[in-house]
């Protein structure tokens, strides 16, 4: 009985195997298509879990076409009459799909730094499906549709390993062209005046160390949305010398100054913030997508050819496959193939022609249609192209919130303790939208202009005394003394409005950098040295304080915490930052700190870690939502009007 239920397994398996793998190909292309442009723009858990069957779909695609072309190619060899003429006309789509998708080529920086490995694959599959469709002749009555579509796969897996070339750190930018003053900018963008056609007077700007701000005047000052999208361009120009860590030139940093703009010149911090948007969507379209290949000469008659190739298998199909006998399922999942392809690059093409990438670079063409011309370009700016999303995590919450006790008896009999701790944090993670009040980024950009300002005047390069060491410190009792202070009534709004603001900045820094340090350690990795010991004690010291009382929510913990300022016992006086900060809740409570101050002290917290984080890691986060941090640094990369030294000095 055994033997006959694995006989009939067999059997079944021989018969399906590959249909089977060859619709979970195009499902999965079809899945690829739609959803990976919604990655930069989602955030929070849904982002994540989006995220996270992206991933897994990006590498099932992979392995499922090629374990097809192969057990496709093990048939042949074993029995060419019965795989026939339609497997060796599958396996060029499989190839095909291998190309993948437009919207996708890598998920990650590292695919790209491995496109040797994927050339080598192409020759491999395309040997491999060659080989195939040689062993079907000469009887395949189904080789010029073969042909077609054996053709469009090679120029589709050729375009992906181009962009795999071109997104690696050692070849980004090699195919961009020189503009003003040496500036390297996307070939692509030079008919819209950021190249040889800059405005006039931009070239001739003064030495950035004497330009102030009121003598500023370029013609990028303006706010309307084409002046917007001309600086964002120009200023992506500039994104390659901190991404390979590298400084501009004296003449580039006056470019990039002039373009990101002056405050008192009409460049608002809204202004700022949409061309970073712009920026740092363009970055993720030249890092992951193969727009930057596509959006050029050779990539429309590729695009073209490759089109006309699947329409061609279509039309061939068709007539040759009256005088072709074949199975009903087979015919018509011949026929999804094709049409699925052909709706597949549809799609691609509708996409395309609403990138970012694509409508810069063509954006000269709306100046014939200046009816329309505005309001395209307004629409285009306020184009969502990120999260818009600021993770929040507040320690005290963290302190209080206590996991069920069965899920603590299930932990004392399985090695769970690290994964219980990653849920009791997520059950504390929240998320604030950022682009619901912007004045909380208006007053966040003028502190980052401050900073950068003081520096690049040589005043007190480091007001705060931070360290690389003393930083978790620093951060971790800032963040629990601005808790401390922190009261429900602080967050109505009231005819003030300015305390209030300080106040909620504060709070909205606090809980991000607490989620950075605890659940990006990579991004802060270079100024988290001593965490896990200064996190450990200053929690176990709040743990023993609450002990002493029954403590059932936040608001409970913070007045026993704000009120237990006696010596009580400490598990160590240097590592833990509750002493310091209930220190700093009391100045804020009585006046002697301000409000003001704090926000300033965080914000130069927040431009501290973004410099420090390597730009691999910033330029990862485009493709994961956006992240604050991420604005940060590239808010200072673009007011780069700091010499090298100076920078260095505080920064490095």
């Amino acid at each position: 009985m055994v033997f006959s239920i694995s006989e009939n397994v067999m059997k079944l398996w021989d018969v399906w195997n590959v249909r089977a793998f060859v619709i979970l190909s195009l499902l999965a292309q079809v899945f690829l298509t739609l959803s990976a442009p919604l990655r930069k723009r989602l955030g929070g858990r849904s982002g994540k879990c989006v995220r996270m069957f992206i991933w897994l779909v990006y590498l099932l695609a992979d392995w499922v076409a090629g374990l097809t072309v192969g057990s496709i190619l093990s048939n042949q060899l074993k029995s060419p009459a019965k795989s026939g003429d339609i497997q060796a006309f599958w396996a060029p789509f499989l190839l095909l799909h291998l190309g993948g998708p437009d919207t996708i080529t890598s998920f990650a920086l590292e695919d790209n730094e491995f496109w040797v490995r994927h050339l080598l694959g192409l020759i491999l599959q395309a040997c491999s499906t060659l080989y195939v469709f040689i062993m079907s002749l000469p009887g395949n009555k189904l080789w010029l549709p073969t042909l077609f579509v054996l053709i469009a796969s090679i120029i589709k897996y050729a375009e992906r390993n181009r962009a795999f070339y071109l997104s690696s750190f050692d070849h980004f930018g090699e195919t961009w062209v020189p503009g003003k003053a040496g500036l390297l900018i996307p070939k692509q963008f030079k008919k819209l005046g950021t190249a040889d056609s800059l405005p006039d007077g931009l070239e001739d700007l003064p030495d950035p160390q004497s330009v102030e701000d009121d003598n500023i005047s370029p013609d990028f000052a303006d706010s309307d949305p084409k002046s917007i999208v001309q600086a964002a361009a120009y200023l992506f120009g500039t994104i390659r010398s901190p991404l390979l860590g590298s400084f501009l030139s004296k003449s580039q940093r006056t470019k990039s100054f002039a373009n990101f703009g002056s405050k008192s010149k009409g460049c608002s911090a809204k202004d700022a913030l949409q061309k970073m948007e712009i920026q740092l969507s363009l970055l993720y379209e030249a890092l992951h997508t193969k727009l930057p290949v596509i959006v050029s000469k050779t990539g429309y008659i590729s695009r073209i050819l490759n089109l006309s190739c699947i329409l061609g298998a279509l039309l061939s199909f068709s007539l040759l496959k009256k005088n072709y006998e074949l199975e009903e399922f087979d015919a018509w999942l011949t026929y999804g193939l094709l049409i699925g392809a052909l709706t597949l690059d549809f799609i691609s093409i509708i996409l395309l022609v609403f990138s970012d990438w694509f409508v810069i670079a063509n954006f000269h063409i709306l100046e014939y249609f200046p009816n329309l011309a505005s309001r395209l370009e307004a629409r285009f700016v306020k184009r969502r192209r990120w999260s818009n999303k600021v993770p929040q995590l507040n320690f005290i919450t963290y302190s209080v919130k206590d996991h069920p006790n069965w899920l603590k008896t299930l932990v004392t009999f399985l090695p769970m303790s690290s994964l219980l701790e990653d849920i009791k944090v997520l059950q504390c993670l929240s998320f604030q939208n950022f682009r619901e009040d912007l004045q909380y980024w208006r007053c966040i950009f003028e502190d980052v202009m401050g900073v950068v300002k003081e520096v690049q005047e040589g005043l007190n390069l480091d007001p705060f005394g931070l360290e690389d060491d003393s930083f978790s410190h620093f951060l971790l009792s800032h963040h629990i003394g601005t808790e401390l202070s922190i009261q429900e009534e602080d967050f109505q709004r009231s005819s003030s409005g300015s305390i209030d603001n300080d106040r909620k900045i504060c709070k909205l820094i606090a809980d991000y950098m607490l989620y950075l340090m605890m659940m990006e350690p990579t991004t802060m990795a270079a100024v988290s040295n001593n965490w896990e010991k200064v996190f450990k004690d200053t929690y176990e010291d709040t743990l023993s304080i609450l002990a002493r009382s029954s403590v059932s929510n936040e608001k409970d913990a913070r007045e026993i915490l704000s009120a237990n300022i006696d010596n009580h016992k400490r598990v160590d006086l240097y590592s833990s930052a509750l002493s310091k900060a209930q220190d700093l809740a009391k100045e804020l409570k009585n006046g002697t700190y301000s409000w003001k101050r704090l926000r300033e002290e965080w914000v130069f917290m927040m431009c501290y870690a973004a410099r420090r984080c390597r730009t691999n890691v910033h330029s990862q986060q485009p493709s994961k939502g956006g992240e604050l941090l991420t604005f940060i640094w590239l808010c200072v990369a673009n007011y780069t009007i700091i010499s090298h030294a100076s920078l260095a000095s505080l920064l490095f």
